[in-house]
C-alpha cells in the first residue's frame, strides 16, 4: 500500500525551478485494470468547503451536497466503474471505486463483478515491502476509462457545478490511491471510511493515509 513520508523542501526534486510533487501511481500498473481502488481527493489548501463535522456526524454544505451527488453519478458516465463505500468530509473525499472491464453481453451481477475485480489483484509483495500487483501490468487493449480519467471527470464536473454558486473552489492537483488487494483489506477500508467523521478531530491535521 502507499505510504507518505514527510520531506523537507530541500529534499524534493524540482522541475522548471518549482518543487515537483512525486507521482503516487504504482510503476508499471495499468490503472484501467480490474481492481478495487481506495481514493482520497483533497480540496485546494485543504479548505473546508464541504461542511463540518458535528458530534461525529458530517453536516454537508450546499457545496458538499454537490460533491456527494456527483459521486453517485460516476457509474452513469463510466459503465466499467462501480462505487462502494465513500464519504464526503469537510476538506476531502474518501471513496472506493471498483473498475471492472466487463465484456459486452456479460451477465455477471454486481457482487460477482466486484469479487472478480478483487481476485485479479495480486496479494504478493515485492521484496522491498511495497505494493505488488503484477497482474495489472499495462495492457493497451483495456478500456480508456482508467482511474485517472474517472477522477478527472469527477473533479471537473464538481468544479463546474460548484463554481455556479461559489467562486473560488478548487482541488489539489493530485489525488491519492491504494490498490485494494483482497476482501480483508476491502472490509478494513470500508470501516475506515465509515469511521472517518468520528475520527475527524484526531485525523484532520494528518496527511492522507491508508488504514492498512
Amino acid at each position: 500500500m502507499n505510504h507518505y513520508e514527510p520531506q523537507s523542501e530541500n529534499d524534493k526534486p524540482k522541475y522548471k525551478g518549482k518543487y515537483r510533487i512525486d507521482s503516487t501511481r504504482l510503476p508499471a500498473w495499468s490503472y484501467a485494470s480490474n481492481a478495487g481502488y481506495f481514493v482520497t481527493i483533497c480540496t485546494d489548501g485543504k479548505k473546508c468547503f464541504f461542511g463540518e463535522v458535528v458530534q461525529g456526524e458530517m453536516q454537508r454544505s450546499p457545496i458538499g451536497e454537490i460533491a456527494h451527488k456527483l459521486w453517485y453519478e460516476i457509474p452513469i458516465h463510466f459503465s466499467n466503474c462501480q462505487i462502494d463505500s465513500f464519504c464526503v468530509m469537510p476538506n476531502h473525499i474518501h471513496g472506493i471505486l471498483v473498475i471492472n472491464q466487463i465484456r459486452e453481453g456479460s451477465a455477471m451481477n454486481p457482487r460477482t463483478q466486484e469479487e472478480d475485480a478483487m481476485n485479479r489483484v495480486s496479494t504478493s509483495e515485492r521484496g522491498d515491502g511495497q505494493r505488488g500487483g503484477v497482474t495489472g501490468l499495462f495492457n493497451p487493449m483495456l478500456s480508456k476509462n482508467s482511474l485517472s480519467k474517472i477522477i478527472r471527470w469527477y473533479k471537473g464536473r464538481c468544479s463546474f457545478e460548484i463554481n455556479q454558486i461559489y467562486e473560488g473552489f478548487g482541488w489539489q492537483e493530485r489525488f491519492h490511491d491504494n490498490i485494494i488487494r483482497n476482501e480483508f483489506a476491502l472490509d478494513q477500508i470500508r470501516q475506515y471510511i465509515i469511521n472517518n467523521p468520528i475520527n475527524w478531530e484526531r485525523d484532520r491535521e494528518q496527511p492522507p493515509h491508508s488504514p492498512l
